[in-house]
């Protein structure tokens, strides 16, 4: 690992939630991270895939980032998901999160056709911090592993769940590699990856740590929950949350007007 590492194995990509009329609930997301840090979450990825990023304006988006941060210990880390953006959003949502609060950002590049010009951005705008790319291509943000080296990032978050991959990152590139796939929990610590952002950590973040740590009963534990909750994408993980934490279960209506508290 190149630095010291952003997340750890029970790194929830923390959910957002939404009232019934899908007004979102800030402090309510808040306080879901403290409950999961109760339960052994390790840090907390912001309005990420799990938060569904692409219904929340940017204001939105560095409103949660605030409130996650507020709520927690400094020692334990915020990420900012700041991609789906254009680059021009992508460095000013950058820089806000990071006054916010936010410890290190990533991005998904959707849409990207210059991969190298839209990382240089988020680097160029988080200013030290750590900033990682997001290979996830289910939602079109497909990263080569030959051009990783070269963009200027410090980490990679990959959810495809591609374990030969995931071994290339975690081995041959020098890159802090985080998996986002509740599969590979115990061979990332194998590997020496740096650690794990996952949606399951927002139902079991201790059953992620002690899989990371090699527990083979807790990693198949993580996985058949994965099974069970990973659809429909993240209500399934919401409705699990609403039946263990007394979360909403709501998703936000594509017109919903976005304001709310």
């Amino acid at each position: 690992m190149t630095t010291p590492p952003v997340a750890r194995s029970a790194c929830a990509a923390l959910l957002t939630l939404f009232d019934e009329d899908g007004h979102l609930l800030v402090e309510r997301t808040a306080e879901l991270a403290t409950t999961l840090l109760e339960d052994g979450a390790e840090g907390f990825l912001v309005a990420g895939s799990a938060g569904e990023f692409w219904m929340l304006e940017d204001a939105e988006r560095i409103e949660l980032v605030a409130a996650v941060r507020k709520a927690i210990p400094e020692a334990v880390p915020v990420l900012a998901h700041v991609g789906g953006t254009d680059e021009s959003r992508l460095a000013s949502l950058t820089q806000a999160s990071i006054d916010a609060g936010a410890d290190a950002v990533l991005a998904l590049a959707v849409g990207v056709e210059d991969i190298r010009a839209y990382y240089a951005a988020l680097v160029g705008a988080a200013g030290g911090a750590p900033a990682l790319a997001y290979h996830l291509p289910a939602f079109g943000s497909r990263i080569p592993i030959d051009q990783l080296a070269d963009l200027g990032v410090t980490g990679i978050k990959d959810s495809s769940g591609d374990v030969g991959r995931f071994c290339s990152e975690a081995l041959r590139l020098p890159l802090d590699t985080y998996t986002g796939s509740p599969a590979l929990l115990s061979l990332g610590r194998q590997l020496g990856a740096a650690g794990a952002i996952t949606g399951v950590a927002n139902l079991r973040p201790s059953w992620c740590a002690a899989a990371w740590q090699g527990d083979d009963q807790a990693q198949r534990e993580i996985c058949r929950l994965y099974l069970a909750t990973g659809a429909p994408f993240p209500g399934g993980l919401k409705k699990a949350a609403a039946e263990r934490w007394g979360t909403p279960p709501h998703s936000r209506p594509v017109a919903t007007p976005r304001t709310g508290g």
